[in-house]
């Protein structure tokens, strides 16, 4: 059995001979400590949801980002009585693991979002929607301000959702009962099932620079201007991944 990874990983009779023998009755078994084992070292190798990529920015910086809940992740239970039925029945088969979660992208490599994608630099307050590699629109932002319960959150995601004339409601205040802010966006851009997404903010005066430090921050969503909110609402879809970094 070959699993087509960044490299092909075969499962041949070497390692198979590791994984099996007979009990009492002179029944054939697996020995399953053993295999799960194996598949805890095969995830961990090629899983990325959360790990540390190395990525270049359209501007040419090099640079990297961690976290998030995006990319490929192995359901090595699953995967496991995959490959038990498939030594049982001595099948010679080339294929994919299964998975929880898969990236856009076919190679398994850092870059797993592929070449379609959102991009946000903290840093520099500013953002790219890339479509197969190449700009197709930009804009300064206002990201959240840089404290623990307002910062926008680094690594990859995915749009989870899109919707027109949203109102976006905080957190309750516990000194009035009421959220801390309801506010009525034109496009919403969901990010995370937490509230952080990409939104017009028809409020901000300016955006880029260092206004969210400066008083001005979100609490962690990507404040746009309303024309490339809306552009960008009309570019992407459900999916379409999303790469926050220093």
């Amino acid at each position: 059995i070959t699993y087509t990874m960044s490299e092909s990983v075969v499962v041949d009779k070497t390692l198979t001979s590791t994984w099996i023998g007979v009990d009492d009755n002179m029944n054939v078994v697996f020995d399953n400590d053993a295999m799960k084992a194996w598949f805890t070292e095969f995830g961990d190798k090629y899983d990325t949801v959360g790990t540390t990529r190395n990525l270049t920015t359209p501007t040419g910086k090099a640079t990297t980002v961690t976290g998030g809940t995006y990319g490929w992740s192995i359901d090595e239970d699953t995967e496991l009585v995959n490959l038990q039925n498939s030594i049982k029945n001595g099948e010679v088969v080339t294929r994919e693991p299964a998975y929880y979660t898969g990236g856009a992208a076919k190679s398994h490599g850092e870059q797993d979002w592929g070449t379609t994608f959102i991009e946000v630099d903290l840093s520099t307050q500013h953002m790219w929607y890339l479509k197969d590699g190449s700009v197709a629109m930009e804009t300064d932002v206002v990201t959240g301000v840089p404290v623990p319960e307002r910062i926008t959150p680094e690594g990859v995601y995915d749009i989870l959702e899109m919707t027109r004339d949203e109102v976006l409601i905080g957190e309750t205040d516990p000194s009035t009962g009421k959220p801390i802010y309801e506010t009525p966006v034109n496009y919403w851009m969901r990010v995370t099932w937490t509230g952080i997404g990409f939104h017009d903010a028809t409020w901000q005066a300016a955006f880029g620079g260092t206004r969210y430090k400066d008083g001005a921050g979100s609490h962690g969503c990507i404040n746009m201007p309303l024309d490339q909110a809306a552009a960008l609402f009309g570019m992407i879809s459900v999916g379409t991944p999303v790469v926050i970094h220093y």
